[in-house]
């Protein structure tokens, strides 16, 4: 639930740590690879001397850090959270638990294989089970145990601020003296301190889009030799099914191949000649398929390509790996360019729940999960491929073969291959997507072509020199700047790789105190450019657009008196929509399968005053205004503080607005001749979404609009209603 594959939103990074671990991350090496919407947990030391004994007291304490913008040369600053606990429940409400407790076919399943292994066992044993629900949540399935007949429900739950739900949650509906609520991960409950004898059941619901992603087999493992009966325990679900496809779809193919990308006609993306044959980026992408964005073209039937029995006492062990061999013919002519598999688990009684789109109610918490290739290959009907699956405790994953003539064992290569063009080492899909988009690449090489000249010196302050590379085509002078080490290394080497070494200098540093001498020339910054992108930002597209603008005011002073700024300028835009389905993730539940969940409905307002970054273009939505203007960035100013109040007419008043998407775009010379958006229908990139309070409008209601920018603080706030005029 917390660390499976779906997360878009913010993230608790550090709560996984365990003190029996190797060896704990030390913070520096925490912050320089958090990303800015997730939350650091670290524990930090203290020493005082007692007043009244004179004694040396030392421990350490848990500390809550959250990102914000560094006003004073960009780049994020970690900041203590006051209120921890506030924290944590923010946490609560931005994840998808209110999905999950909304989806009735997932309920309605776990219930018939909870009451049905219960009445099997009680009929068996002539009295009824002890039961483990592992990854509790708020305790709905440990309430399903307890109200078909568990003698006693033990309920293990990891994070803390879920744990106290869950307890207040089985004690509202009646269950203190039934169910136990245990603050812990499994793997740390122990026979008898935490339970006093084994348990006969064990139901758990530790699945992800990919299914092995949190950790079901090495944690059933663990239950099997340390707290279940050793005599055949029932284990709820029973079985998995991995179902997969071959698919078309070049926009999946290129948000993990490079191959035959150019940057401009003499740049390409690659730093040797083996990079455009890079098989290193073993992509999982878990996404509503069926979207125009997309638009997958099955080439052959979904086959069952693996079969997982929950039941079975098999070791499992993260460094080995399992393959399944299946024939998969092909029914449709085109491009295999991706895998695209989803999953069905078995409740007993024909009783299923699958991933498949279109199979149960929509619901957002397990999608299919796309596996874009390596390579693209033609195929046609009458063709007949070998498709291996592979997985080991935590992934599963796909190799496609031609078939053998004559038939011969077929070599699997167990391991995952190294990258060999470096991308995959510091990209994600939407940024390789974003390099491998021609227009917008094309829209900055013209908008650096029209500013710039042999003589001109630039400096480009984004990561991922894309940029400096564009540059460098038209000037021999061009400085770069990277935030990370890694990335400065792999577009040194594209740099070296490009021939372009005597043009371009990557710097890894940040821009606070870069001064003339460190440039590739000693002198004036003639054009300042940046995409703008920035990997710990990458998900916060407006978070990017302003640690530019920060990036910019620091360096003022190296800039010439006419210098050139690409992008020219900007603007925060908005949109008020009322979306199918993707609201229905967060909120109030109220009552779920008959249970109350008042305790976790308190934590829930929260969401509507927090931004979810979200990929819009896979959420079906229905526009109620016109896009409009949010905040301008004018980058060829210094920042400066921002505050607006206004309302936008809502034009389309048949629909309830429950959510208003944010995105910025981009003038790259100021003469909207080359605009480059973030925007709802790019599949390079998220959104910004903000719910709001389901308010039907009336003939009179507008959305009331609020911004303001405090550009000494590093903060944005907006808000937004519907409201009568």
């Amino acid at each position: 639930m917390y660390n499976g594959a779906d997360k878009y939103s913010g993230a608790v990074v550090g709560e996984d740590f365990k003190a029996d671990d190797a060896a704990a991350p030390n913070l520096e090496d925490i912050l320089d690879t958090a990303s800015a919407e997730e939350t650091i947990v670290t524990s930090m030391p203290y020493s005082y001397v007692d007043e009244d004994s004179g004694d040396l007291v030392e421990g350490s304490s848990s500390v809550v850090l959250a990102s914000r913008l560094n006003p004073e040369a960009g780049g994020l600053m970690w900041v203590e959270e006051e209120d921890a606990s506030e924290t944590y429940k923010n946490v609560v409400s931005m994840s998808q638990m209110t999905s999950m407790l909304r989806d009735t076919d997932r309920n309605g399943a776990y219930e018939h294989g909870i009451r049905i292994g219960i009445a099997a066992f009680t009929a068996k044993h002539q009295r009824a089970p002890i039961v483990l629900d592992i990854g509790t949540g708020t305790g709905l399935l440990a309430m399903l145990a307890a109200k078909h007949g568990a003698a006693h429900v033990y309920a293990c739950e990891m994070f803390e601020t879920m744990a106290e739900i869950a307890s207040s949650v089985t004690a509202e509906n009646g269950f203190a003296s039934i169910i136990t609520v245990l603050p812990k991960r499994s793997t740390d409950l122990r026979i008898p301190e935490d339970m006093p004898v084994r348990a006969d059941m064990l139901v758990s619901e530790l699945f992800d889009s990919l299914l092995l992603g949190e950790g079901i087999l090495p944690t059933l493992q663990h239950a099997r030799e340390h707290l279940l009966v050793r005599d055949e325990p029932v284990i709820i679900p029973r079985i998995a099914t991995v179902h997969a496809k071959l698919v078309q779809s070049e926009a999946l193919f290129r948000m993990n191949s490079v191959a035959g990308t150019h940057l401009s006609e003499n740049v390409r993306l690659a730093r040797n000649n083996a990079a455009w044959t890079c098989t290193g980026g073993r992509v999982a992408l878990p996404l509503h398929t069926t979207n125009a964005h997309i638009a997958p073209i099955d080439l052959s039937h979904s086959v069952d390509v693996l079969t997982l029995d929950f039941t079975r006492h098999a070791p499992v062990a993260a460094s080995i790996t399992t393959d399944a061999l299946t024939s998969v013919a092909i029914v449709r002519e085109g491009s295999l360019d991706a895998v695209v598999m989803c999953w069905t688990v078995d409740f007993g009684d024909g009783v299923t729940y699958s991933t498949a789109p279109g199979v149960q109610k929509w619901q957002d918490h397990w999608v299919p999960v796309a596996f874009p290739l390596a390579a693209q290959r033609r195929v046609a009907p009458g063709d007949v491929l070998s498709l291996v699956t592979l997985h080991d405790s935590l992934r599963v994953w796909f190799q496609v073969h031609a078939p053998l003539s004559p038939p011969k064992k077929l070599k699997v290569d167990h391991d995952v291959p190294p990258c060999v063009c470096g991308l995959h080492l510091i990209c994600n899909a939407e940024r390789l997507s974003m390099l491998n988009t021609s227009a917008r690449t094309a829209a900055y090489r013209d908008a650096i072509a029209a500013v710039t000249t042999a003589a001109s010196n630039v400096l480009d302050i984004s990561d991922g020199s894309m940029c400096a590379l564009l540059a460098a085509t038209t000037t021999p002078s061009v400085t770069s700047i990277e935030s990370k080490e890694v990335s400065s290394r792999i577009f040194q080497q594209l740099v070296d790789g490009n021939h372009l070494s005597d043009a371009i200098t990557i710097l890894h540093s940040g821009v606070k105190g870069l001064l003339h001498e460190h440039l590739h020339r000693a002198a004036p910054v003639d054009v300042l450019v940046g995409e703008p992108f920035y990997y710990a930002m990458q998900n916060l597209p407006i978070w990017q657009g302003l640690n530019f603008w920060y990036r910019r005011s620091a360096v003022h002073d190296l800039l010439s008196p006419q210098a050139a700024i690409v992008p020219h300028g900007g603007r925060v835009m908005a949109m008020g929509v009322a979306f199918e389905h993707l609201h229905e993730c967060f909120g109030h539940v109220a009552s779920v399968s008959g249970f109350d969940h008042s305790a976790f409905d308190a934590l829930q307002g929260g969401y509507l005053r927090r931004d979810f970054p979200f990929p819009t273009y896979m959420y079906p939505y229905t526009p109620a205004t016109a896009p409009f203007e949010v905040l301008p960035l004018r980058f060829s100013e210094r920042i400066q503080s921002f505050t607006k109040q206004w309302t936008e007419a809502i034009t389309n008043k048949d629909v309830v607005m429950n959510a208003v998407i944010l995105w910025v775009e981009y003038d790259l010379n100021g003469d909207q001749k080359h605009v480059v958006t973030t925007g709802p229908s790019q599949v390079e990139s998220k959104q910004a979404v903000r719910f709001l309070p389901l308010t039907p409008s009336s003939a009179k209601s507008v959305l009331a609009c609020a911004v303001h920018l405090e550009a000494s603080e590093g903060t944005l706030e907006y808000a937004f209603g519907v409201e009568d005029a």
